[in-house]
């Protein structure tokens, strides 16, 4: 045994699955609110409330950085386990065939909402067809998470084959301990080199214009910048038990600092120059997961009936609920209810609705392996969870 190996724990710390699955479960309300925020969204509503938009940016400043920081987790924990290449191809088949699945049958359900909310049913079919010929974004929607979290594994897929030794390798034990010793100044610095990375790449990107090409629009660049540096962080925490020891731990000076920072970028939120909401913007994020990391930990570290339930549906939540959010929002503000209840028939409707979805997928073979990446009614109920775990990480 390694060195490396020696310094991990070996038994499954359950709360990383939770936390993942509920940082995706967030993108209901997220979506919800933003269908009835003052700013407008894909799906045209006619009753706004202008406090969703912070709600909404409240949920965004920090769900899909802690949500990159847990996939660099997964990634990590899983080259000590497989082999490079046949990790990365597990991959390719969990994330690769839902991608191309939802492309042809949910982004065309969702798109043609869109459009309804726009315009009569003739022009909203015209308006579908030309834009499905022109946009790639279109397409995309909010399947850009997975084209993203697809380069950031092959990249390390790559460097663990070319490097076969960061399959195992620790954090160096100083780093480790130091960083474990202080966590807040941990945070604080981290916060601030993030910070400036997505300040400086992002605005240089859109400074050259790079992000306003049709290629673009698919590859989703600019995302992959926001999303590289809390990966690596997930990744090294996988690989630092000392710091990850004390990253657990509530602290309620952190949780205090949380919810100014984010107070403060709230303030800036539309009114500040792009990189300094950036910057300020990953200060936040970084001492929020923080503390939904601790609670995660000290509440959700065990396995539960409900908490499975989420964990093995949230993949599938997560790419039907954009489409339901859109037609629902479409019902709801034809029927003329105030937009905050809206919202909450929306969030609440979306999520009974993509459980349900879920639920019925998991049934069949062929629409688990379209719709999961996985065949979960072909095994028996103990293999399948043992598989379900496996293909997670």
């Amino acid at each position: 045994m390694d060195a490396g190996s020696a310094r991990r724990p070996s038994a499954r710390q359950h709360y990383w699955d939770t936390l993942r699955a509920a940082l995706m479960l967030l993108g209901i309300p997220y979506h919800s609110a933003l269908a009835f925020q003052a700013g407008g969204w894909i799906v045209a509503t006619h009753r706004h409330a202008p406090v969703l938009d912070y709600v909404a940016e409240a949920i965004h400043l920090f769900r899909m950085p802690a949500f990159f920081l847990v996939a660099g987790y997964f990634a990590a924990l899983s080259l000590t386990k497989y082999p490079p290449g046949g990790w990365f191809r597990a991959r390719l088949t969990r994330l690769g065939i839902p991608f191309l699945a939802s492309l042809v049958t949910i982004i065309p359900l969702l798109n043609i909402g869109c459009e309804l909310s726009n315009f009569a049913p003739a022009q909203a079919l015209e308006s579908w067809r030309n834009l499905s010929l022109t946009s790639g974004g279109y397409w995309v929607r909010h399947l850009w998470f997975i084209i993203v979290l697809l380069y950031l594994c092959g990249a390390t897929a790559l460097a663990a084959r070319i490097w076969p030794a960061l399959r195992t390798a620790p954090l160096p034990e100083g780093i480790d301990r130091w960083a474990a010793r202080r966590p807040l100044a941990t945070l604080l610095l981290l916060g601030i080199a993030v910070g400036l990375f997505e300040a400086v790449t992002i605005e240089l990107f859109y400074a050259a214009h790079l992000n306003t090409t049709l290629p673009q629009e698919i590859l989703r660049l600019d995302d992959l910048l926001g999303a590289l540096p809390w990966f690596v962080l997930g990744l090294a925490l996988q690989r630092a038990p000392e710091t990850l020891a004390a990253m657990g731990e509530r602290r309620a000076g952190v949780a205090a600092l949380a919810v100014a920072a984010t107070a403060l970028a709230l303030a800036f939120y539309g009114h500040s120059w792009p990189p300094l909401y950036r910057f300020v913007g990953a200060g936040a994020a970084m001492l929020v997961t923080q503390v939904i990391l601790s609670v995660a930990r000290q509440s959700f570290d065990r396995a539960s009936p409900v908490t499975d339930r989420l964990v093995r549906g949230s993949f599938v939540v997560y790419l039907f609920h954009v489409p339901v959010i859109v037609w629902l929002a479409l019902v709801v503000d034809g029927v003329g209810l105030p937009p905050e209840i809206g919202f909450v028939v929306v969030a609440c409707g979306t999520l009974a609705a993509t459980l349900g979805i879920a639920a019925l997928i998991e049934r069949s073979p062929a629409l688990s392996l379209l719709y999961s990446g996985t065949r979960g009614a072909a095994r028996p109920r103990a293999r399948r969870q043992v598989m379900t775990a496996v293909a997670a990480e």
